[in-house]
């Protein structure tokens, strides 16, 4: 081993997690994956995060003391959030002290709050911040509904979200979107952000769709073609498109059969019941991210109805893409810029666009099959977690040892 090698497995990066980290969705499948993809390289690494969600194997994880009544584990705007930030700001300043990480990867933009905080406190330290940019906060704000009745609100949350974005050293962007908010509205030079797309594990590449040779088998009607969703059951996602889609559909044909793998269930149950789909339907609830590669493989084609608002990129686009299926979508930048010639596109970002989009690739499926084979292609090279864990560990060790960074 050499001198430089040994300094390097003694450097700690602290990951903030301003979320109930572990909780089978989008945001925290990315943290769990680029944690993961990292387990090559010579770090140490640290989760601060809240103080409800699940453990996972393997991980230094540490929590903020239980927040009464703060147990909501989807995604969206929670008033308890700002006591459970103010907690993580203590853990992050007490963790820092006692172990000396080299680096902060502050995931969202609390976490980078947080982070540029702390490191103001500890500033001989000289810690580095680096933001993993999600999306727009103001945009997802406004995506979830969260001010409708104060409006003014999102113009002060968009006002903080412009000086959060000048804090950090370097910026990790999940979607091209992100990117483009950073350079073009908050003025961040295009050196210090990187466009970062989510981890796909290896075992998702191994799925074959529509195989439904696995245990999830019997949950679906084996006449049917199943048309599949995983992710976030709320607005801000677009899963009322699909259920007006379904709606639509299902009034048409009978050969169609919809899972929708996800939470929370009140409001997708109450829209099933009313229009009587329960026959064309799948509601499983939460399902543990080991098992997604099962879900997959029931599917037929996917959607990904999330619409270009929020400016967050789309981890469960690069899984389906991985698993081979074929991808009704929206023409976003984002999935444009992913999926390239490899997408199916709804011609319009509502129920009917999605409705056209199913049925086109259902006309001609073989066309369909061989546009998700084109995905897993564009998928495997760029997305995988040694792809991913390669570019992490690049930026992570400019700023760690700047002197020894070699030029491109």
């Amino acid at each position: 081993m050499s001198k430089q090698e040994g300094v390097e497995q003694r450097q700690i990066v602290l990951h903030i997690a301003p979320t109930p980290f572990f909780a089978d969705r989008g945001c925290h499948i990315r943290i769990r994956n680029e944690v993961e993809a990292l387990r090559p390289y010579p770090y140490r690494l640290i989760v601060c995060t809240y103080h409800h969600g699940n453990d996972v194997e393997g991980m230094d994880i540490r929590r903020i003391p239980a927040v009464p009544g703060y147990t909501k584990l989807d995604a969206g705007y929670s008033p308890f959030r700002f006591l459970a930030d103010f907690f993580l700001f203590f853990l992050v300043l007490k963790t820092t002290w006692q172990e000396q990480p080299a680096l902060f990867h502050c995931h969202l933009h609390e976490g980078a709050l947080i982070g540029w905080a702390v490191k103001l406190c500890l500033f001989w330290r000289k810690i580095k911040v680096l933001m993993d940019m999600q999306g727009s906060l103001s945009g997802e704000l406004a995506a979830y509904k969260a001010f409708d009745s104060l409006s003014f609100l999102l113009s002060v949350f968009r006002a903080i979200e412009g000086v959060t974005c000048r804090l950090p050293d370097f910026f990790f962007c999940s979607s091209q979107q992100s990117c483009q908010v950073l350079e073009k509205e908050f003025q961040v030079p295009r050196d210090k952000i990187l466009l970062l797309q989510d981890v796909v594990p290896d075992a998702i590449f191994a799925v074959a769709p529509a195989s439904r040779n696995n245990r999830l088998q019997d949950l679906v009607p084996p006449d049917k073609q199943v048309i599949l969703y995983t992710g976030s059951l709320l607005p801000g996602k677009g899963v009322q498109h699909i259920l007006q889609a379904m709606e639509l559909l299902c009034a048409q044909r009978e050969d169609l059969f919809f899972v929708l793998v996800g939470y929370p269930l009140q409001d997708a149950e109450q829209y099933i019941r009313q229009h009587q789909l329960e026959r064309f339907c799948l509601l499983p609830g939460q399902s543990a991210y080991c098992d997604l590669a099962d879900w997959l493989a029931l599917g037929d084609l996917a959607l990904e109805p999330k619409e270009a608002d929020s400016g967050e990129a789309s981890g469960k686009l690069l899984h389906y893409m991985a698993a081979g299926l074929p991808v009704v979508c929206f023409a976003t930048e984002n999935n444009r810029k992913i999926l390239g010639e490899a997408g199916c596109y709804a011609p319009s970002s509502d129920g009917q666009g999605l409705v056209t989009g199913i049925q086109d690739a259902l006309t001609d499926m073989d066309l369909a099959r061989r546009k998700g084979e084109e995905g897993r292609a564009l998928v495997r090279g760029q997305y995988s977690s040694a792809a991913v864990g390669g570019l992490l560990h690049d930026v992570y060790s400019r700023f760690i040892h700047p002197s020894s960074r070699t030029s491109a």
